[in-house]
């Protein structure tokens, strides 16, 4: 799945840089003139550019080529946020391109130096590490702290202005229980062709209007990433350290969301322990640094929210029919039969 029908190559990344108005740290030696290798490790097609002057920093130029305008647009948002009204180390960004024709959407930032702590949520070992894990609540507690006037809305961020307070994120929901029921309808939208997700995907959209009243409507709002791991995270060596002060960059924030901390936490469980049997040390790890526990109001409602993702993408990351496709989905189908019970 790709989102244009282009690929963005060398030429792209030049004409990129040079369209920006102005690339602080930087000399007049023009981009052509620039190192540019890929960097691409997921879907999205990322550069790392290299002044000739090695007292200059490096850059990187990420096209969306994967997400969608939107899903950069709300990227941006957070990354500004979190910038402006936190300490955590995401990147500055030096230029954004959204709506060009000749390439997918752009964005020019700063390079961050280090390494992911995983590779992925089937690293199961460095997922779940418990040190990455604390550092992960650490980062959800942070984005929990932006001030009330840096947001308006819930739900998916579709604007960001800059006001004489300082950036804002605009969300498209001015409730945010009504985001979570559509954002869980469109998840459980269109269930595979597996014969226990089929009868069990009914009974969740159910159950969710059946207590909608327990969802908040007006909660304060987060910074929310719904894929969100210790592989966002760099460290020098892809270690854990000890505090946030040694997380060297904080990336790939594109899906970025308004909605509560609680369901951050929540959602982020759920995904770190699909696939481990044990999961008492990832919850002890996530939530020692957060102001509330695992067991919060709700908590049921937004775990079967953020297993929507799973439902979805299952016939994406496996193969419909193989075994590993039936096994995956019997084991979603029968912690939902068990939550609803």
């Amino acid at each position: 799945m790709t989102n244009e029908d282009s690929t963005p190559d060398r030429s792209d990344v030049v004409r990129v840089l040079r369209d920006l108005d102005s690339l602080p740290g930087h000399d007049e030696s023009p981009p052509r003139e620039w190192t540019i290798e890929s960097a691409s490790t997921g879907y999205n097609e990322v550069y790392v550019c290299t002044p000739p002057n090695s007292n200059e920093p490096k850059v990187v130029v990420k096209f969306a080529t994967y997400s969608t305008r939107g899903h950069f647009r709300a990227g941006v948002a957070a990354y500004r946020l979190l910038d402006a009204y936190t300490d955590l180390s995401v990147p500055t960004l030096y230029g954004v391109e959204l709506d060009g024709e000749a390439t997918p959407p752009a964005i020019v930032m700063e390079f961050l130096p280090g390494e992911s702590l995983a590779e992925g949520f089937l690293d199961t070992a460095r997922v779940t590490n418990p040190d990455a894990v604390r550092l992960v609540g650490e980062i959800i507690a942070a984005s929990a702290t932006i001030p009330d006037h840096a947001t308006e809305d819930y739900g998916y961020i579709r604007d960001h202005e800059r006001r004489p307070s300082g950036p804002c994120a605009v969300g498209n929901y001015d409730d945010c229980r009504s985001w979570f029921l559509d954002y869980a309808a469109q998840l459980y939208s269109n269930p595979p062709e597996h014969e226990a997700l089929q009868s069990a995907v009914p009974e969740v959209r159910s159950y969710l209007r059946a207590n909608a009243d327990r969802l908040p409507k007006t909660p304060t709002q987060s910074v929310v990433v719904t894929d969100f791991s210790p592989e966002n995270l760099l460290s020098s060596d892809g270690t854990p350290p000890t505090s946030l002060d040694g997380v060297t960059g904080i990336i790939d924030l594109e899906r970025a969301k308004l909605a509560p901390a609680e369901f951050a936490a929540v959602n982020v469980e759920y995904l770190l322990t699909r696939f481990v049997s044990d999961t008492s040390a990832v919850k002890e790890a996530l939530y020692d640094p957060l102001p509330f526990s695992a067991e919060m109001p709700a908590r049921d409602l937004y775990r079967l929210i953020a297993m929507g993702r799973s439902v979805g993408g299952l016939p994406h990351w496996y193969e419909p029919g193989s075994g590993t496709f039936e096994e995956r989905g019997n084991a979603i189908a029968s912690e939902i039969e068990e939550m609803l019970d």
